[in-house]
C-alpha cells in the first residue's frame, strides 16, 4: 500500500470519527411552549408511511405549528420532524401534505422483558427525529400547498418525485401481492422483496426471532446481494459499460424504493462499489469496500455508529462472513456441495458466531436452532423472491397470469412459514440470558481479532518458508 493510499484512509477515516465525536454533544431543537401541549399544524410525510396492527405510523417535515390555545407570546419552531401515530384509515403516502393535531410528547427509553434498556430517544434521534405524537388526527390538507417543496432546488423536487413514484409502485406492487396470495403469504411476500414486514403482525415476527430468520424479512445484505446477482444476470448480454451503468442506476432506485435502511444502503454502497471496480478493471476488496461504505455512511448521518442496531449488525455480519466463512467451509468437508449446501451452512455458520455476543448483549436472546432453519429455508430464497416479484409485477398487466406465479410462491411460502412456526415451538429454540456488561463483548472481538491476527501471520510465515523451499 502506497503513503497516497494510506494518506487517503487516514484523512477518510478521521473525517469519520470527526463527525462522530461532534455528535456527543448535540441536543433536541428547542420547541418551547409547544412541549406537553396540545398543538396543531400542517406537514408534509417525508419518509413511506408504515402500517401497524393497531394503525399508521407516519413522520413528517412541520411547516406550521401553534398550540391549540393560543398564549401571548408563545410560538413554536418550524423544520422540525415529528413521528405520529394516527388510525389505520384513510391511509397516507409519502409527499402528502397533511392537517395534525395531537399532544407533542418526548420520547422515552424502555425495557425489554430480560431488563435491557433500549435507548428509543437515540434510536428515533439519528433520524433527526426528536418529538412525536402517540395519537395524533391527521388529515389530507385540502388546500395542498406544500410550501418547502416550492422553495427547494430543482434537484431536490426531481428527487421528491423519484422517491415518490417508487413508493407507489411499491405500494401497487404490495396491492398486488395481497390480492394474489393473501396473509400471512403476502406479508411474508413483500417483507422478502420489499423489505415491508409491519404486516407480519407481532407473533409472527416474534416467530422468525426465535428460529434465527428475521434477516429475511427485513431486507438484509442476502436479499440485497439476492436482488443484486439478479440485475447482474439480466444485464450480462449489454455491452460492459452500459451494463455498469444501468446495475448501479438499478441498485439506487431499488434502495430508494425500500427506504433506503442502514443495511440497504450498506449493501448498495458495497455493491456500488464492485460496479466501480469492475467499470476501471481493479480488484474488489471486500474488506475495503466494508470500511469505505461504513465511513462514507458516517460521515453523511455519525449518529449511526451508536444508535442504529441494524447498522452495527449490518458490519458485523458482513466481517463475520468475510473472515470466517471460507475456513469454514474447509472445516465442513463432510457437508455436501450440492445446492451450495456447504456454502450456505459455513456462511450461517460464520455470520452467527459473529453477531451471537453483540445479539446477547442487545436482545438478550439467542437462537439455538437458527443454522438448522437457515440450512432449511435459504436455499429456497432466491427463487421465491423471483416468483414473488413476478407475482407482484405481473398484477400490473394480467391477473392470470399473476394467479399462476402466485400459486408457485404460495407453495414456497407455505414451506417456509411451516418451518419457522413449527420450529419456533420447539422447546428451548431460543435461549434467554440477563443482563451482563458490555465489557464482555468488546473483550470476545478484541480475544477473535488477537487470535485471527496471529493465525493468518502464522500462516503467511509458513507459507513463506514453503515458497523458500522450492
Amino acid at each position: 500500500m502506497n503513503k497516497r493510499v494510506i494518506l487517503f484512509w487516514i484523512i477518510f477515516g478521521g473525517g469519520a470519527l470527526f463527525r462522530v465525536l461532534s455528535t456527543f454533544h448535540q441536543i433536541a431543537p428547542d420547541i418551547g411552549s409547544c412541549l406537553k401541549q396540545q398543538v396543531s399544524g400542517v406537514g408534509v410525510v417525508n419518509e413511506d408511511p408504515s402500517s401497524t396492527e393497531s394503525g399508521q405510523v407516519i413522520v413528517m417535515n412541520v411547516e406550521r405549528l401553534q398550540p391549540s390555545i393560543q398564549i401571548k407570546g408563545s410560538e413554536c419552531p418550524t423544520e422540525i420532524n415529528i413521528r405520529i401515530k394516527t388510525k389505520l384509515y384513510p391511509k397516507f403516502h409519502y409527499g402528502d401534505v397533511v392537517d395534525f393535531s395531537g399532544k407533542l410528547s418526548v420520547p422515552f427509553n424502555f425495557k425489554s422483558g430480560t431488563g435491557r434498556s433500549f435507548d428509543y430517544k437515540g434510536y428515533l434521534a439519528k433520524d433527526d427525529i426528536y418529538y412525536e405524537m402517540k395519537s395524533a388526527q391527521v388529515l389530507i390538507d385540502t388546500n395542498n400547498t406544500n410550501e418547502k417543496t416550492n422553495r427547494t432546488n430543482y434537484f431536490v423536487r426531481l428527487n421528491n418525485w423519484i422517491t415518490s413514484i417508487l413508493y407507489k409502485i411499491k405500494g401497487g406492487f404490495v396491492d398486488n401481492l395481497n390480492k394474489t396470495l393473501g396473509e400471512p403469504h403476502s406479508a411474508l411476500a413483500a417483507g422478502l422483496v420489499v423489505g415491508e414486514k409491519s404486516a407480519l403482525g407481532n407473533d409472527l415476527l416474534n416467530d422468525f426471532r426465535t428460529v434465527g430468520l428475521i434477516h429475511i424479512v427485513v431486507l438484509s445484505g442476502f436479499n440485497i446481494t439476492v436482488v443484486a446477482d439478479a440485475i447482474r444476470r439480466l444485464l450480462s448480454r449489454l455491452p460492459r459499460v452500459w451494463g455498469i451503468f444501468i446495475g448501479g442506476v438499478g441498485i439506487a432506485l431499488f434502495g430508494i424504493l425500500v427506504g433506503g435502511g442502514a443495511t440497504v444502503v450498506r449493501s448498495c454502497f458495497m455493491a456500488g462499489i464492485a460496479l466501480s471496480a469492475n467499470l476501471i478493471r481493479r480488484d474488489y476488496n471486500v474488506i475495503r469496500a466494508l470500511i469505505f461504505a461504513g465511513c462514507l455512511m458516517l460521515i453523511q448521518n455519525p449518529l449511526i455508529l451508536l444508535n442504529d442496531p441494524s447498522f452495527q449488525l449490518s458490519f458485523l455480519a458482513t466481517i463475520g462472513l468475510v473472515l470466517l466463512a471460507s475456513p469454514l467451509e474447509k472445516f465442513f468437508w463432510f457437508i455436501p456441495e450440492k445446492f451450495g449446501m456447504r456454502g450456505i451452512f459455513s456462511a450461517t455458520f460464520a455470520t452467527q458466531i459473529f453477531v451471537s455476543p453483540f445479539i446477547l448483549y442487545m436482545m438478550g436472546q439467542i437462537s439455538i436452532i437458527g443454522v438448522v432453519a437457515n440450512i432449511l429455508v435459504l436455499p429456497f430464497i432466491p427463487v421465491t423472491m423471483l416468483t414473488v416479484f413476478l407475482t407482484g409485477s405481473l398484477g400490473f398487466v394480467s391477473g392470470p397470469i399473476s394467479q399462476f406465479f402466485g400459486w408457485c410462491a404460495h407453495l414456497l411460502l407455505n414451506y417456509e412459514l411451516l418451518i419457522v412456526q413449527k420450529f419456533a415451538k420447539i422447546p428451548f429454540a431460543a435461549l434467554q440470558f440477563s443482563q451482563f456488561s458490555g465489557w464482555w463483548v468488546v473483550g470476545f472481538y478484541t480475544l477473535f481479532f488477537v487470535i485471527y491476527g496471529f493465525v493468518v501471520y502464522k500462516l503467511k510465515i509458513k507459507a513463506r518458508d514453503k515458497s523458500s523451499k522450492l
